[in-house]
Order: C-alpha cells, then sequence, then structure tokens
C-alpha cells in the first residue's frame, strides 16, 4: 500500500511540474517566486525584462551558464 502512495505521490509531482513548465512569467514574477530565491542574482542577469519565461526555460539557461567556462 505504501509503495502505491509512492508511486501516486511522484505521478502527482510530475504533473505538477509539467503544468509549471506550460505556464509563462515574467523576469518580475520569477524573481519574486520561492522557486527562484537561492538563484535571484543569476535570474536577474540571464533575462530580459518585457519577455516572458517557462520554467523549464528559465531552468535551462541557468542550466547552461553553469557549464560555461572560467574565462
Amino acid at each position: 500500500m505504501k509503495e502505491k502512495k509512492n508511486v501516486l505521490k511522484g505521478f502527482e509531482e510530475e504533473m505538477e511540474e509539467k503544468k509549471e513548465a506550460e505556464l509563462s512569467f515574467s523576469k518580475e514574477q520569477l524573481l519574486l517566486s520561492k522557486r527562484f530565491q537561492k538563484r535571484k542574482d543569476l535570474v536577474h542577469a540571464l533575462l530580459e525584462d518585457g519577455h516572458v519565461y517557462t520554467i523549464r526555460e528559465v531552468e535551462e539557461k541557468i542550466k547552461q551558464y553553469q557549464k560555461g567556462k572560467v574565462k
């Protein structure tokens, strides 16, 4: 029974992530979100004012930035 609950919980979390990934947010909204509080400086530097982004796009921009080479 516990295993079934874990599977259901995992499915619900996955569906929530997909739902979030499809929504678009402004830079200002993303800066105010709990999700990006620890990466606020990166979000501010990587995103442009006046544009909207999905969560997936922002995560990918951060990931690409962090993979960049140090000069």
